[in-house]
């Protein structure tokens, strides 16, 4: 009896140091989110952002616990790309010229290779490399369209973009949450997967999505 007892301690002694190190980690990846966008001084808190919308929509779409943990990482790691994008580029005051866009462009496929080598981040590695696909397949690096794209990264697409119509940029205001939702159920079907943008849309009539807080789930 007292050995059963001892084992049921070691195992939850284990869990709980497993725990902390999971929390641990996911609090690092915070840090290097906010790291990557302080590089723009326009989108400081972006990632943050787009993970908390990612992570309402994966909520309403039934993923599991272990899922939605790994799409919170991919959500906090989706820019990580543009530590290799020139800072002036990132900066830029005004929108951005064909070689400037062609330098952003290359973001993804530079997170990809930040990223390879990590073994355990193996699985985030398609979501980084795809979140600027669309459904439409005109986007980009690869020109995916439909289920090619990995789910997450459609996921991550329109949590993307609803915070960058819903920011302010310095070349033009931001849209109102109303309108913003309302981009989105236009290009569904475009860019956007439209099961992902009705998820996101439920989310929001839930009140799951509060824009300017970071409490959305």
């Amino acid at each position: 009896m007292k050995s059963h007892t001892r084992a049921e301690n070691n195992q939850a002694r284990l869990q709980k140091k497993v725990k902390d190190l999971q929390e641990q980690f996911i609090g690092l990846l915070h840090a290097l989110s906010q790291t990557i966008d302080a590089r723009d001084p326009h989108t400081r808190g972006h990632s943050v952002k787009v993970c908390q919308y990612a992570l309402a929509i994966g909520v309403e779409l039934g993923f599991s616990p272990h899922r939605l943990e790994r799409l919170e990482i991919a959500a906090l790691l989706h820019d990580i790309g543009k530590i290799g994008v020139e800072a002036f580029i990132l900066s830029k005051p005004a929108p951005l010229g064909e070689l400037e866009m062609a330098a952003i462009r290359l973001h993804p496929l530079l997170g990809v290779r930040i990223l390879e080598s990590v073994e355990q981040l193996a699985d985030i590695i398609p979501v980084i490399r795809h979140h600027h696909e669309r459904y439409d397949a005109r986007g980009y690096p690869d020109g995916l369209g439909g289920d090619q794209i990995p789910l997450e990264a459609r996921i991550l697409t329109v949590a993307d973009s609803f915070d960058a119509m819903s920011s302010n940029r310095p070349y033009r205001k931001a849209l109102s949450p109303q309108e913003a939702l309302q981009e989105l159920r236009e290009e569904a079907g475009t860019q956007f997967d439209p099961q992902i943008v009705e998820a996101f849309c439920a989310a929001f009539a839930k009140g799951k999505i509060m824009v300017g807080t970071q409490e959305v789930v």
